[in-house]
């Protein structure tokens, strides 16, 4: 059976550029148009493999055209590559849902203001796993109440972790 060309994979060879202050974060480019092969010039989420290691992320408009996809460490090392090198990347549109397992504790939390409730669950999934991990990454108990409680606040406002 045909992929519908809309969520055909591609395979291209691509090199990791280092950016940021002292190469900081790396990414690379997507050398095709994503809008004529995928239909959209917006963020679109991805999954598929860098040098065989399996990846599920986003590219992003580079403000040029183009797409550009953030490179993180765990990609870097899975795939035995880091700035400078060119890997082979295999990608298609990951159209599957984005699921975030919230902990009891912080979900709890979220119940006990509607305000923050209703604020997060309009959140995007990036937007929800980064208190997701940030709660969880906290190593004593004390820590990680206290981020919940600040999580509750920050979210009931509007605000984002990213």
């Amino acid at each position: 059976m045909m992929e519908n060309a809309k969520h055909a994979k591609r395979k291209f060879r691509a090199k990791i550029i280092s950016i940021g202050p002292k190469g900081a974060w790396s990414r690379l480019n997507i050398p095709f148009s994503v809008e004529k092969e995928w239909g959209s010039r917006a963020r679109v989420s991805v999954s598929g493999t860098i040098n065989s290691y399996t990846f599920r992320s986003s590219i992003f408009p580079d403000g040029k055209g183009g797409h550009t996809m953030m490179v993180n460490k765990a990609m870097q090392k899975g795939g035995k590559a880091g700035a400078g090198d060119s890997v082979i990347v295999e990608m298609k549109p990951d159209t599957k849902p984005r699921t975030i397992t919230v902990p009891k504790d912080f979900k709890t939390a979220l119940a006990g203001n509607a305000k923050a409730r209703a604020t997060f669950e309009g959140f995007s999934s990036s937007h929800c796993r980064a208190y997701v991990d940030w709660i969880t990454q906290a190593k004593r108990a004390e820590t990680r109440d206290s981020r919940i409680a600040k999580a509750v606040e920050m979210i009931a406002a509007g605000k984002k972790r990213m």
